[in-house]
């Protein structure tokens, strides 16, 4: 059920900061807050597209410098799939350096917070990461974007992710999804042992 809570004031303020940390560094995958280098970036990323099966539309929520979506949609191209970037994210500087990293896509980025945000049109396939909210909310951010941003037949992904120099394992995301009443469609981890994980669920 969606509800007309807001997010902690604290938790915003977090998320918000994030942007000028990334912006201190010029490395695409340091603006995206990974410091794990090429190889394991894509190690670790690449495994969302065991979810994405058919050409269509990808809005990553939480994009950042967009530099995910780029690889996602040349990662696609590698297996013969056609992705249309759209992002959005909380920090507009950010969202400027995704503009200008696709200027062709400029006009498929916008500002916003994943959990407010009303989007313009639904889309076929939905990223976003489990900590763009606290885990309290994560249920309810899953139907939000299910309701709201996952076109009918679609597919909301969601993502998390551990670190290896702080010895953290990734949040178990298909275990939360089922445990809430979630269906899983499907699942997939990157690295061994897994530092990311990823779940799916079909609208």
């Amino acid at each position: 059920m969606i509800t007309s809570r807001q997010l902690p004031p604290e938790f915003l303020r977090r998320i918000e900061s994030l942007e000028t940390f990334y912006l201190q560094e010029t490395d695409p995958t340091l603006q995206s807050g990974f410091s794990g280098g090429a190889v394991r970036w894509r190690r670790e990323r690449g495994p969302i597209l065991g979810a994405i099966d058919t050409d269509g539309d990808i809005l990553d929520v939480g994009c950042a410098n967009g530099y995910l979506l780029e690889c996602l949609v040349a990662w696609g191209r590698e297996k013969g799939l056609v992705l249309t970037p759209f992002g959005l994210d909380i920090g507009p500087r950010l969202i400027d350096l995704a503009k200008r990293r696709m200027p062709q896509f400029a006009d498929h980025f916008w500002v916003g917070n994943g959990w407010d945000w009303l989007p313009p049109r639904r889309f076929r396939y939905v990223y976003g990461l489990y900590d763009c909210v606290p885990v309290g909310y994560l249920a309810e951010y899953a139907e939000r974007l299910l309701q709201r941003a996952v076109a009918p037949g679609g597919r909301l992904i969601l993502g998390a992710y551990g670190s290896r120099s702080r010895l953290e394992e990734p949040f178990d995301i298909a275990g939360f999804l089922h445990a809430t009443g979630f269906v899983v469609a499907g699942t997939a981890t990157g690295s061994s042992p897994p530092l990311t994980r990823f779940a799916w669920i079909d609208a």
